[in-house]
């Protein structure tokens, strides 16, 4: 058994992509790719460290003076009256348990938010996030709302378990777990291979 969580999954999208990053330099080579299965600590980035100010500001109210006039507000009116934050969620493909925290569910409804330097419709309509909806619908959600900001704007993306295709998502999965195969001597965070897990019992940690 397999644990793998989306971040990561998006993370090993680059790589087969050969994404380039601002300076025209490969994002996420082969030993990029390695440190963050072995989840090497690497400082937080300053595009990071906003995302996570925005989440904060969405939520909690902190610091919100540091957005622009009616950001902060355009995103809360996205949301669920009511909601939980940080609700797990697990799934099942083949022989892998793909898990993970979405920032909120509520009413039927899960919300991921995010941040962006910048926008184009339709940006997250293959992110690994979607397996989400895999593993909330037996708490009844059929839908995932992305609310977005490029700190000037809101955007919002839904997908609907209903209709979503998740193809593309479960054939770069299992280039993945070829990946992990390939490379199993170089990664020391043996978590990722849950040799405990079985069908009967799934395992957070």
């Amino acid at each position: 058994m397999y644990r793998i969580y989306p971040t990561l999954l998006n993370s090993f999208a680059y790589y087969e992509a050969q994404t380039l990053d601002a300076q025209g330099r490969i994002l996420v080579d082969t030993q990029e790719m390695l440190n963050r299965i072995n989840r090497v600590k690497r400082p937080t980035s300053q595009a990071q460290q906003r995302g996570i100010d925005f989440e904060k500001a969405v939520v909690t109210g902190e610091n919100e003076e540091d957005f622009k006039d009616g950001i902060i507000e355009k995103a809360r009116l996205l949301l669920p009256q009511k909601y939980k934050t940080q609700f797990y969620s697990e799934s099942k493909y083949k022989n892998c348990l793909i898990y993970g925290y979405v920032d909120l569910v509520g009413e039927n409804r899960a919300v991921d938010l995010k941040s962006t330097r910048f926008y184009e419709p339709n940006r997250f309509a293959f992110n690994h996030q979607n397996f989400y909806l895999l593993g909330l619908k037996k708490h009844g959600v059929k839908t995932l709302d992305y609310v977005i900001t490029d700190f000037e704007e809101v955007y919002q993306e839904t997908y609907s378990f209903d209709t979503y295709d998740f193809t593309p998502l479960y054939r770069q999965l299992d280039n993945f777990v070829d990946f992990l195969e390939q490379h199993k001597k170089q990664i020391r965070d043996k978590k990722i291979f849950d040799s405990k897990t079985d069908n009967n019992q799934l395992s957070m940690f």
